[in-house]
């Protein structure tokens, strides 16, 4: 069994609002960015987040137009991230305005190249469409198995 099911995601409700606000005002297009928390015994609490400069913003899923710069650069990322914040987990985040939290198909083929990650999609309130804004992520690992793990993440909002 994965440590996954064993571990809480916290995320505090400003930076909650702010990053799904942030969704919200960017529709309809998609946005990227990179999200950060701080490990703890059994649990991650996400302390802030930024947006992806190098990432377009687009109405549709892309995919990489390199798959191997895709993972350089996700991998480089992560480390300098770590190292210049300080900070403990790095995950890649962006929005699905149509309020969808499933993994679409350009996200499992990312997933699968990777071999291993974490996705986090952020949904932003859309009021006329009754949406209302939240965070999942999907940790994916298919290095030790033939059928990949995929589990759900869901990140309980807190105060601070």
């Amino acid at each position: 069994m994965s440590g996954v099911k064993d571990f809480r995601y916290l995320i505090p409700e400003s930076l909650f609002q702010e990053i799904t606000q942030k969704a919200a005002a960017e529709l309809p297009n998609l946005i990227h960015g990179w999200l950060f928390a701080e490990r703890k015994e059994n649990f991650g609490i996400c302390t802030k987040f930024i947006m992806n400069p190098d990432l377009r913003k687009s109405k549709v899923h892309m995919k990489p137009r390199s798959w191997m710069r895709y993972k350089k650069s996700k991998i480089y990322n992560m480390r300098k991230f770590k190292q210049e914040l300080e900070v403990d987990i790095v995950w890649q985040w962006h929005s699905h305005p149509s309020g969808n939290d499933k993994l679409h198909a350009i996200d499992k083929r990312i997933l699968k190249y990777l071999s291993n990650g974490v996705m986090i999609i952020v949904i932003p309130a859309i009021p006329e469409k009754e949406q209302k804004p939240h965070l999942v992520g999907w940790y994916y690992d298919k290095r030790y198995t033939k059928k990949p793990i995929i589990e759900k993440m869901v990140f309980e909002i807190i105060s601070e």
